[in-house]
């Protein structure tokens, strides 16, 4: 099997001191890897500089050679990696193959658990996956975005927080996949705006490692942008990174990711109110979606056009759409059981806004049944609220300045915000209330002018 050249292992002839080459040519290994290799195994293995350097160097000429600012002799190379355990001379190590830990990310990115799983178990019993520099790092890093995929977001940023104490040895491969993963990991801690600025660094690493990547990885990259921008409201950069994303996927007669692309590019042209446009990548997502039997995409859809079309006052049509939608929610995930509660409270919201309180009531009982099953605090709150305003609560007021309205402030969910602030100013008003009144209608005002684009329900 060929060694990468990016190894940590060197194959150096002791015997040819008199070569005409420097140490680095004969070493066979870039200058700025060997000793960004000593620092690794160096920092992994918990030791300081002054207990490796130890009757070898001086720990300032190890820092030195770390920090890739000299060259040291072989024999000073060889006592500092047989101190780390490490083989000088060996380069037979028959560790996994790059294109097997390409594959690894492969087959969970594109959602094939099985493989995956079986993929990760071989990777991991090859000793050299922990041992070889290069390896580790980029199994390290795919591996925080599969702890995402499976939602352990906390085991996910302890290894991010375990791996980014290497960034100083990374190369530019490694880089690229740091910042993409970084990216990835802020998104889902729902720091959207950080999201966006590390996935632009690794789009900025991409071009430079080009012929390394594979065209789904650029169509992977493009749509995790896309996801970001939208979310951080940057909805013109967001359309544009779907159309660069859904090309590379229909190229490769991607259908399920071509259909997820369609759904953000729907939710993005609502956020615009071009209507049309929205509804036509909805219509685009679902034709692919039944054609692949894909439950989960046409639960969204539904959802999505459901949320379209009680912004333009058609609620009936709404409330089908998301009755439909429910047909597709196999609650299996923690996710879909999220999208439940999210249609029940959109069901109740529009038998509300249709004055059909008999309807409303049924799905706020429908709703408490599934808190049972799935607690949700923000979703037991809006079930509270409509139960309070059907039955005329005298003490629906004080609930919504001291519980509702600073719960959704602390969370900065600000629809929510904007929602039950002007129910607030509204019901303070017919208690001629209006210097209170006013204050929450001005919060609501400031959010909305802030928060212009928000609408649709996310991937």
């Amino acid at each position: 099997m060929k060694i990468p050249n990016r190894t940590c292992i060197l194959k150096i002839d002791l015997k040819d001191k008199h070569s005409s080459k420097s140490t680095v040519d004969q070493l066979g290994v870039c200058k700025m890897e060997y000793g960004k290799v000593l620092r690794f195994h160096r920092v992994k293995q918990g030791l300081t500089q002054n207990q490796l350097a130890d009757g070898i160097i001086s720990p300032a000429y190890l820092s030195k050679i770390e920090n890739d600012q000299t060259v040291p002799a072989f024999e000073v190379l060889e006592m500092l990696y047989e101190r780390l355990g490490l083989d000088f001379h060996d380069s037979s190590y028959n560790h996994p193959s790059k294109e097997k830990l390409k594959e690894w990310y492969e087959s969970f990115v594109f959602k094939h658990k099985e493989k995956a799983q079986r993929l990760m178990e071989e990777l991991l019993s090859q000793e050299d996956t922990l041992n070889n520099h290069h390896l580790y790092i980029i199994f390290e890093l795919f591996r925080v975005r599969h702890l995402l995929l499976e939602l352990d977001v906390e085991k996910a940023y302890e290894t991010w927080e375990n791996i980014r104490q290497h960034k100083d040895s990374f190369d530019e491969e490694m880089k690229f996949y740091y910042h993409l993963i970084t990216g990835l990991l802020k998104y889902y801690q729902g720091d959207f705006e950080d999201s966006f600025q590390e996935l632009m660094v690794a789009k900025n690493y991409s071009s430079s490692i080009a012929l390394e990547l594979k065209d789904w990885e650029f169509g992977d990259l493009y749509y995790i942008l896309a996801l970001s921008t939208s979310q951080a409201n940057h909805i013109s950069a967001s359309v544009f990174y779907v159309d660069q994303a859904l090309e590379i996927y229909q190229a490769r007669y991607d259908l399920d990711k071509s259909a997820d692309c369609h759904i953000l590019q729907g939710i993005n042209y609502s956020k615009l109110k071009n209507y049309a446009k929205s509804l036509e990548n909805f219509h685009s997502a679902r034709k692919i979606a039944m054609q692949t039997s894909n439950r989960n995409q046409l639960n969204l859809v539904y959802i999505n056009i459901g949320t379209l079309e009680s912004r333009i006052g058609n609620h009936h049509s709404a409330i089908n759409n998301y009755k439909n939608s429910l047909e597709y929610n196999d609650s299996d995930t923690t996710y879909k059981q999220s999208y439940l509660h999210t249609t029940i409270h959109s069901l109740i919201l529009e038998h509300y806004r249709i004055g059909d309180y008999e309807g409303c009531s049924k799905w706020i009982e429908e709703g408490e049944k599934e808190l049972e099953k799935y607690a949700s605090k923000p979703h037991q709150l809006h079930y509270d609220f409509y139960k309070r305003m059907i039955n005329d609560d005298p003490t629906l007021i004080d609930h919504l300045e001291t519980v509702m309205i600073p719960y959704f402030q602390e969370k900065k969910e600000h629809i929510y915000i904007i929602r039950y602030s002007m129910v607030l100013a509204n019901l303070l008003e017919k208690k001629r209330m209006y210097k209170k009144s006013s204050t929450y209608l001005r919060l609501a005002i400031q959010l909305l002018n802030k928060h212009s684009h928000l609408g649709g329900i996310l991937l």
